[in-house]
């Protein structure tokens, strides 16, 4: 129990609002002892008479594995019966897409996920504008995230209207889009003429670069928000080229709803009303203390209780106040990609996918790309170019270079197309054999571990 007590936390050291440390440890204590599938954790707390955030931090993380084996009642505190709520229409459950390790069974509140939404959208000013709780809303993301999947043949506009939403593929595999698809969308948008356009970023750049390259009219909205995906670079820009209007990265998951905003100055701001972060820094040969992994713990939701979420992705700390101003909890300059996203040099050092992102983004000619690390010093990229393919193949190797050091054997060869993951999500970067990120972690900041696993 000493070494559990004697974790740090990086929230120490945050500024936050008054209140705010009272909404943590009631969220904690709601979950240790109102909460069933958190029974096992009482024996890792320190007890109320140490600071809210050292109890949080001497607490195991809670995985997606914990998710499933305690389901959906597990994770409602006591006298909330799911069964009778389900039947009333007061709740419903959602499966996360994606791969079977990913797949989690989720309550899904749908006041609660609009109180969290809205709560985001105060850290951007472009986003108070925008979003009255009344604007329509464009939605270009996987049909299997938002919207109605159809892979063989198309929907009617109506059948994907919503009230103030219009869904405007209904398609999966960006890949596979024709040009009359494309077209559709376009005269969609500018017949709907929407306030805010939420996309996947690598959907809207697909189609950013077909309104580029057959010089289409499209409606401008006041604000785009990119979500379900982290962004690339060449997505900022290929976006750009084709919407002038301003640009927000909205981050967070099905399971603890909106955690992170990208303010009108680009940094991402935490949701302070809805959640907690703890950030625990990879060693400083992995890339620490600056970047590392997050925990979110849920407020306010009377049907779920998170606590320590493991999001699995990794961030990166802003390195001085924000110019917006705005400075509660944490403040990002990037999120770097999911863990699972990881590649190493030679050497052993992890690299980021926004690491590698960032060493792209200044080939030109480059419109996706893929990375894939097949051996301790191999790396293999197929890459979709826009004009010649040599040129582009020699800048990502030489980019690569810098990143991963003159012993990588870099490949890189032209695709007609990069198809994503499902449920539509690229990886732009992986390897070939899963990365363990708890050993890269600062032993300090760890989480704690049950003697018997986490739950």
């Amino acid at each position: 129990m000493t070494h559990q007590r004697s974790k740090c936390s990086f929230a120490l050291g945050l500024h936050y609002a008054p209140g705010y440390a009272e909404r943590c440890q009631q969220a904690l204590e709601e979950a240790l002892y109102c909460t069933p599938a958190y029974g096992a954790w009482l024996k890792c707390d320190p007890g109320p008479e140490y600071p809210v955030f050292s109890r949080l931090a001497a607490l195991p993380a809670l995985t997606k594995a914990d998710l499933r084996a305690h389901g959906p009642q597990g994770f409602a505190p006591h006298g909330r019966d799911v069964a009778a709520a389900l039947r009333t229409g007061e709740i419903q459950l959602v499966a996360t897409s994606g791969t079977t390790s990913d797949q989690v069974m989720n309550i899904w509140h749908q006041a609660w996920w609009n109180a969290s939404e809205a709560a985001s959208w105060q850290l951007n000013a472009h986003a108070q504008r925008a979003a009255n709780g009344m604007q329509r809303e464009a939605i270009l993301t996987s049909p299997y995230c938002a919207g109605l999947p159809c892979e063989e043949g198309y929907l009617p506009v109506e059948q994907r209207r919503l009230d103030r939403f219009l869904f405007l593929s209904e398609r999966s595999d960006p890949s596979t889009w024709t040009g009359a698809l494309m077209d559709r969308m376009v005269a969609e948008l500018n017949d709907f003429a929407p306030s805010i356009l939420e996309a996947n970023p690598s959907f809207l750049a697909r189609l950013a670069r077909h309104i580029v390259a057959s010089n289409l009219r499209v409606h401008t909205p006041e604000l785009i928000t990119l979500t379900y995906e982290n962004p690339s670079l060449l997505h900022y820009r290929q976006i750009r080229r084709a919407f002038a209007c301003p640009i927000a990265s909205s981050y967070g998951s099905t399971e603890a709803g909106y955690v992170f905003m990208e303010c009108e100055a680009g940094r991402l701001h935490q949701v302070t009303a809805s959640c907690h972060v703890d950030f625990l820094p990879l060693k400083r040969e992995h890339g620490g203390p600056d970047i590392g992994a997050i925990l979110v713990t849920t407020f306010g939701n009377p049907w779920r209780s998170l606590l320590r979420f493991d999001i699995a992705d990794l961030v990166r700390l802003a390195p001085t106040s924000c110019p917006c101003g705005r400075r509660e909890g944490l403040t990002l300059a990037s999120i770097e990609g999911r863990a699972a996203n990881l590649t190493l040099t030679p050497e052993g050092r992890a690299v980021t996918q926004a690491r590698v992102d960032r060493a792209l983004s200044n080939a030109a000619g480059l419109a996706e790309y893929q990375l894939v690390q097949t051996g301790p010093a191999a790396y293999q990229v197929h890459f979709v170019p826009d004009g010649p393919a040599e040129p582009v193949a020699g800048a990502i190797r030489t980019a690569l270079q810098g990143v991963y050091g003159p012993q990588a054997a870099i490949t890189a060869w032209p695709v007609p197309a990069i198809a994503p993951a499902p449920p539509g999500k690229y990886r732009r970067t992986r390897a070939a054999w899963p990365i363990p990120v708890d050993a890269l972690l600062e032993s300090d900041y760890a989480p704690a571990a049950l003697e018997e696993g986490h739950t």
